[in-house]
Formats: structure tokens, C-alpha cells, sequence
């Protein structure tokens, strides 16, 4: 039977919002349909999970002729639903059905890793990641949810990690993560495939970028001329990249790309200058660069809604209009170039806004909440860098000296200890 054409009868119901947090996804009429298909894709890969003594290739395949897909589509279904039923938590959290099947694969292939030994810690770390705090609240990109979780489980559980190659405990040195090969089989083209870590290859874009803007060139042009020293008349191109570091815990990030041990070490050995992430205000209208690794740090990606650009290589945008002028007292009289009243946008993001397309209010939290003008629904996007939550609240201020009294004690009874010992071991002299 040939179907001509399906129509689609839609009754319109005035829902009312929950009480408290709530994901965004259902508000708009095609959203609705999306959250009801993403909860089709979970209830798919409940249904086709696996008993832990199932042969691969046979289930898969049998999955694979079942449901019309590939043998590959068929894997992520069954490591969705076997993510479901190792990890109750996460499972209960996904019900909602805002995140996607991209959204379910990244959780998969995060938690694949995890013993039975730390699940019960990584299901309520990275189930407390996937439960909203704001109304409206936008699900987050997959790549940053990708980032987030693996940061989660990387905290709580740090040998939740899949086995190091050859049982060394540490993962391989920069060496052995190079590879340069060379595709020369064409007439016309040379193919380069280069390999390096991933904070590496942040670093080696980010130069061929800036060599890119510098000349007007694309990028493969850029490396070119970076290759021959064609750039200036110096021979130079400068470029900043902004490293975090958390004080409390001595974890380092990349832009927003969290460094492991070994590359912190690396990176560490490559700082040229250091300052303290702060916020501040000037009458100018372009940012400091100050200004600009503080406001990256704290967003990490695009703000717009569901936007997965770097904020390391985003437009600062003035959330209210600046205008250039100001009051008598020095007051401006449309926005600041401050960081507290500024936040990052992609250029395709910046232009939206610009048109007056969408309108956005910048809390004093860092939370945005954006209104769409086409159809006035309202969603808010959370910072997810790592100045996030680089605020020095009550409790933290509390923990740190708690902390550091707790290490002047140990060192101070260790003394005395070493003291007592000593007395007890000295030989009695004769008088």
C-alpha cells in the first residue's frame, strides 16, 4: 500500500506549568512532538536490552532486523537500555523525555565505563547533573553534556575511567599520542591527517585561527603560511589561550576542556602571565582581556539556548544596548562593559539577538532568560564554564577555613607525635 500523504490532527490543550524546575523542551508545538519521540527512542532501547549473558552479534543483529537500522544504530540502543537498568537514577531523570537519543548515547558511552563498585555514586552525581534548577530551563548541548558528565564522574569516582594501556595508571605521555601521516596518492592534492591530545589540538586551531583572521585566508591556507613563516613582517602571531585553575582543588581547564594531570603539568610549564578571575567595569566599549577570560570562563559556550560554540572563540555581547553615551555623573545610558552585564554569542547567535529576533535578561547569577519574539516563549540557559560557580559564598568560605585548620592540626599533632616518640626512644643519660 502506497501512503500519499499523512496528516497529522492536533488538538490544542492549555497546559499549565509544574510547580519548581522544568525543563523547556515540550513548551512550543514541535518541541511537544520532539519530547514525545525522545521518550519513544528511550522506551526502544528499554525494550531491546540485553540479559548480561546474550551474545553480541546475535542480539545486535537481531535488534538491527527488528527495528530497520544498522548493526551500529542497533549497539547504541542496547547500551541506552543497559545504562537504564545499571543506573536507576539516571534512568528516572530521562524519563521526562527532553534529552534526545544524541543526549542518550553520550550518557551511554560516559557510564559504560563505571564498575559495579562506583555505580551508586556516579547514578547520583550525573543524575543530579540531568535534574533542571531553573523553570524553562534549556537542556544543555550534547557536546557540552558530554563534558559535564565526564567531569561528574571524574570527580566522585576518578578510577571509574576505562583501564589505562598496559596497567601503567597514568595515561600515555604526549609522545604517544602523536601521529603525522602523510596521503600523497592523488595528483592534484596532499591529504595531512595529524594527531595530537586534545588540549594540543585546542592550542595548534586556535593559532591557525588567529593566523587565518590575521591574513583574511581560510584555514588550510593559514597553515600554510604558519608552516613557511609567512605570517608578518616579524614572523609572529599572537595568541592568548586562558587556562583556569580552581584554588580548592587544584583542577585545570583548557578554555572549558578539563585537563588531566599530566596536561595541567604540561600547560602549567607554558604560562607566561597569571591574574585572578574577577569582574570589573570601564567606560570603553570593547572588553579588556581581562574582561574577556572572565566572561568566557564563566559561560564556556554560547549562551543562546541549546548552543554548543566555544565561548573562547565567541563575540562579547553587551546584553542591553550600548550606546556610547552617558549621564552627568558618568552613568551609561544604555549597556555596560562590564562582565557582570555582559555574556558570549556565537556570530550567527549575536546577529539573532542584534535584529531584535530574541531578547535576553542577565541575572545577577549568571543565568539568562531568553524570550523568543516569534512565538513568546521564554527559556533559561545556566553558565556551564569553569567560573560557573566561582562564587565565594558563606559555605565555601566556611569549608575552606575548616579545611586549612584541619591540615595546620594534623601537621601540628604529627610534630608532637614525632616529639613523644623521640623522648620515649632517647637513651637516659648518667649524671
Amino acid at each position: 500500500m502506497q501512503v500519499d500523504r499523512i496528516v497529522i490532527h492536533e488538538r490544542q490543550v492549555e497546559r499549565e506549568e509544574p510547580e519548581g524546575p522544568f525543563w523547556a523542551t515540550g513548551q512550543a508545538k514541535g518541541s511537544s512532538f520532539k519530547s514525545q519521540a525522545n521518550m519513544m527512542e528511550l522506551l526502544t532501547a528499554i525494550s531491546v536490552t540485553p540479559d548480561g549473558q546474550t551474545e553480541v552479534s546475535r542480539h545486535i543483529r537481531s535488534v538491527a532486523r527488528q527495528l530497520g537500522v544498522s548493526p551500529g544504530k542497533a549497539q547504541q540502543y542496547c547500551d541506552i537500555g543497559i545504562m537504564y537498568r545499571h543506573f536507576p537514577a539516571i534512568g528516572r531523570r530521562l524519563t521526562c523525555g527532553a534529552f534526545s537519543f544524541d543526549h542518550l548515547r553520550v550518557l551511554a558511552d560516559a557510564t559504560a565505563g563505571v564498575s559495579e563498585r562506583y555505580r551508586e555514586l556516579v547514578d547520583a552525581a550525573v543524575a543530579q547533573l540531568l535534574a533542571p534548577v531553573r523553570a524553562r530551563q534549556t537542556v544543555p548541548g550534547v557536546r557540552t553534556l558530554a563534558r559535564m558528565v565526564r567531569e561528574t564522574i571524574a570527580d566522585v569516582a576518578p578510577l571509574a575511567r576505562p583501564v589505562d594501556p598496559e596497567g601503567e595508571g597514568e595515561i600515555p605521555p604526549p609522545q604517544a599520542q602523536l601521529d603525522f601521516a602523510v596521503d600523497e596518492r592523488s595528483d592534484h592534492s596532499t591529504t595531512f591527517v595529524v594527531t595530537v591530545p586534545v588540549d594540543e589540538g585546542t592550542g595548534v586551531v586556535r593559532m591557525i585561527d588567529a593566523v587565518a583572521d590575521q591574513l583574511g585566508c581560510s584555514r588550510a591556507q593559514a597553515f600554510v603560511e604558519l608552516v613557511h613563516g609567512r605570517i608578518n613582517k616579524g614572523g609572529r602571531v599572537n595568541v592568548t589561550l586562558n587556562c583556569y585553575r580552581n584554588l580548592d582543588t587544584g583542577t585545570m581547564h583548557l578554555e572549558s576542556a578539563w585537563l588531566s594531570e599530566v596536561a595541567t603539568k604540561r600547560w602549567i610549564s607554558r604560562v607566561t602571565s597569571m591574574c585572578v578571575a574577577g569582574h570589573s567595569e570601564h567606560t570603553r566599549r570593547h572588553n579588556s582581556d581581562h574582561q574577556r577570560a572572565t566572561i568566557a570562563g564563566r559561560d564556556g559556550t554560547c549562551r543562546a539556548p541549546g548552543c554548543d560554540a566555544p565561548a573562547a572563540t565567541a563575540e562579547i555581547d553587551h546584553v542591553a544596548r550600548w550606546t556610547g553615551e552617558f549621564a552627568e555623573d558618568g552613568t551609561p545610558t544604555g549597556g555596560k562593559t562590564a562582565t557582570w552585564a555582559e555574556q558570549s554569542l556565537c556570530t550567527p547567535c549575536h546577529s539573532l539577538k542584534t535584529r531584535g529576533l530574541l531578547d535576553v535578561r542577565l541575572n545577577p547569577d549568571g543565568s539568562t532568560c531568553w524570550t523568543s519574539h516569534d512565538d513568546g516563549h521564554q527559556y533559561v540557559d545556566l553558565p556551564t564554564g569553569p567560573l560557573a560557580n566561582a562564587v565565594l559564598d558563606f559555605s565555601t568560605r566556611l569549608h575552606r577555613k575548616v579545611a586549612t585548620r584541619e591540615e595546620h592540626n594534623r601537621a601540628r599533632l604529627a610534630h608532637i607525635a614525632e616529639v613523644e616518640k623521640a623522648l620515649q626512644e632517647a637513651e637516659v643519660v648518667p649524671f
